[in-house]
Order: structure tokens, then C-alpha cells, then sequence
């Protein structure tokens, strides 16, 4: 006997069948769609098993059994992760014109970002008085263009070591890990899910992604961030270059220039205002998880 139990979200019906429980899923992208299959074709470990359905109108379905989020995600979710890395992880040659495109795209970008930053100070020191939002800026600013001399010196960094190197790894990324995707079954039996976003990329890109939403909060003293990142090593170790484009990307000043960008357009004075102190305490966390990890990291090296 068949029957709906629950719409859980406009994607996701949970179904029971056989007294069985499974998740319904609707997958409105090709690429999507093409993403999850890349994942079973690779053999990809911890990707949930699923069962395939027929396209319909325009549409793409599968189904999985329901499993409940990891009772304690963060005791095996980072080495997992790293184990999904492995599994595909080669090594591909790259050109140093290539490199060199993309070091001057992201230094281009950081110039500007610069430029910007102090042509809207000097704007907001000649009002005779500053909205809140324009006094947290002018209040962040030493901060901010701290943060980036951090990333161009990451980036001029990552250059020197991909000029001797010529090589970059890449692997088939999750593409948008949480512990909200990190589930097991009864048996303790891990998996991770909702892998349409997986895509061929270097491995700390998946970091990046989980760390710039887990970090993006109040400020926190958040030395787990750092235990975690211990713990994805103990599988798969960072080499440098990635450790420094990592961080580099990580520390993303740009996103102030795009929020000073949107007030201008829009002036939603409380709104931005909000949004600006998020951003900061983000970098400031950023900030603290990078500083921890480099010192960890020179004393293992003191150690050894």
C-alpha cells in the first residue's frame, strides 16, 4: 500500500510504501539532474542511495529512503567529507597563462574594491552628519582594508607557489555540504544528500562554502571551526596553494563594496545597516578561525 504522508517542501514529498518511508524529490534543472547521476557514476562514497523516475512535464523525480539528520554531525561530517574528496581527487596540469589570468583578474578586483572603498569614505567624511549605515562604514574601514592586504598577500602567495608547481587537484565536490545534508540510518550508516550542486572543482571549495554560512553569525570564539578543519585534514591534507587560495577566497572584502553598491540604490537604512554589522562580524570570525589554524599549524611544524 502506498500513500503521502507529508509535503516536507515544494520539492519534497515523504512517502510511505511497504511500511517503509521514503523521500520524493522533484529536480527542476537538467544540470541538476545530470549533477546527482555524475555522483552514482562515479561511485561516489556516503552519496545516498537513490531510484531514478521518469522525466515528467519538464520535470525530473527520484527517490530515496528518509533518514534523520546525524544525531552528532560534527564528531565524522568533516572526515567524511574528505572521504567524498578522495575518492575522485586527481591531479591536472595547468598553463602558467592561465595562472597568470587569473592572479590579475582577482588583483584587478581587489583594486577596485580598494578604490571604492576610499572614494566612499572621503564621500562620507564631507557630510556634516553620517547615516548609521555610512558611520559603520567609515567605523569597519581600517578593518576591512586590513582584510585586504591579508587577501592579496594570500593571493601573491598562492602565485609564486603555482608558478613552480603547474598543478592544481580537483575532484567532484558536493557543492553546498551542511549537516542539514549529512544524515544516517538506523545502523549509524552515514550519507550525505541533495548533491545537485555537485560540480568538478579543488576540494576546499566545499569549505568555502560551509564555512562562509557557518561563520556568517553574531561573533563567536569559534575554535571548533578550527578542530574541524583538523579533523578534514587527518583524511585529506590541504597542500599550500590550496590552503592559500582558500583563504584568500575566504576573506572576501567584496562583499562590502556590493553592500555599499545595494544602500545607494535602494537606502534602506536599517535593512543595510544590519546587514553591514553581519558582514563584519563574518570577517571578524573569518578572521579569528584563519589566525587559530596558521597558529596550530606552525606549532605541529615546531613540534615535528
Amino acid at each position: 500500500m502506498m500513500k503521502t504522508v507529508q509535503l516536507q517542501h515544494e520539492r519534497i514529498q515523504k512517502w510511505e510504501i511497504a511500511n517503509r518511508t521514503y523521500a520524493l524529490k522533484r529536480i527542476d534543472s537538467l544540470a541538476h539532474w545530470q549533477a546527482i547521476e555524475q555522483a552514482h557514476r562515479l561511485r561516489i562514497p556516503l552519496a545516498i542511495p537513490i531510484y531514478e523516475t521518469k522525466k515528467r512535464d519538464g520535470q525530473w523525480y527520484y527517490m530515496m529512503p528518509w533518514l534523520k539528520e546525524k544525531t552528532d554531525p560534527t564528531s565524522s561530517f568533516f572526515h567524511d567529507l574528505a572521504r567524498w574528496h578522495k575518492h575522485s581527487l586527481k591531479e591536472m596540469q595547468t598553463m602558467e597563462t592561465e595562472i597568470e589570468s587569473y592572479y590579475k583578474e582577482r588583483k584587478s578586483s581587489l583594486e577596485k574594491t580598494k578604490q571604492t572603498l576610499n572614494q566612499y569614505i572621503e564621500q562620507c567624511e564631507k557630510q556634516w552628519y553620517m547615516s548609521p549605515f555610512q558611520l559603520q562604514c567609515c567605523t569597519h574601514f581600517l578593518d576591512v582594508m586590513r582584510a585586504i592586504s591579508f587577501s592579496e598577500h594570500t593571493l601573491n602567495e598562492w602565485r609564486e607557489r603555482m608558478r613552480e608547481k603547474k598543478t592544481v587537484r580537483i575532484c567532484y565536490i558536493h557543492g553546498r555540504p551542511s549537516f542539514r545534508h549529512y544524515v544516517e540510518r538506523d545502523d549509524d550508516t552515514s550519507y550525505f544528500i541533495s548533491f545537485e550542486r555537485a560540480r568538478w572543482a579543488p576540494p576546499f571549495h566545499d569549505l568555502l562554502f560551509f564555512f562562509r554560512q557557518y561563520l556568517h553569525t553574531y561573533p563567536i570564539v569559534c575554535d571548533e571551526a578550527v578542530q574541524w578543519l583538523s579533523q578534514y585534514e587527518q583524511t585529506l591534507a590541504l597542500e599550500e596553494d590550496e590552503r592559500l587560495l582558500f583563504f584568500h577566497l575566504l576573506v572576501d572584502p567584496h562583499r562590502f563594496v556590493r553592500l555599499i553598491h545595494r544602500y545607494e540604490q535602494q537606502r534602506h537604512e536599517r535593512q543595510f545597516t544590519a546587514t553591514w554589522q553581519q558582514a563584519y562580524w563574518q570577517m571578524k570570525n573569518i578572521e579569528y578561525v584563519i589566525g587559530k589554524w596558521e597558529e596550530e599549524k606552525q606549532t605541529d611544524q615546531i613540534q615535528s
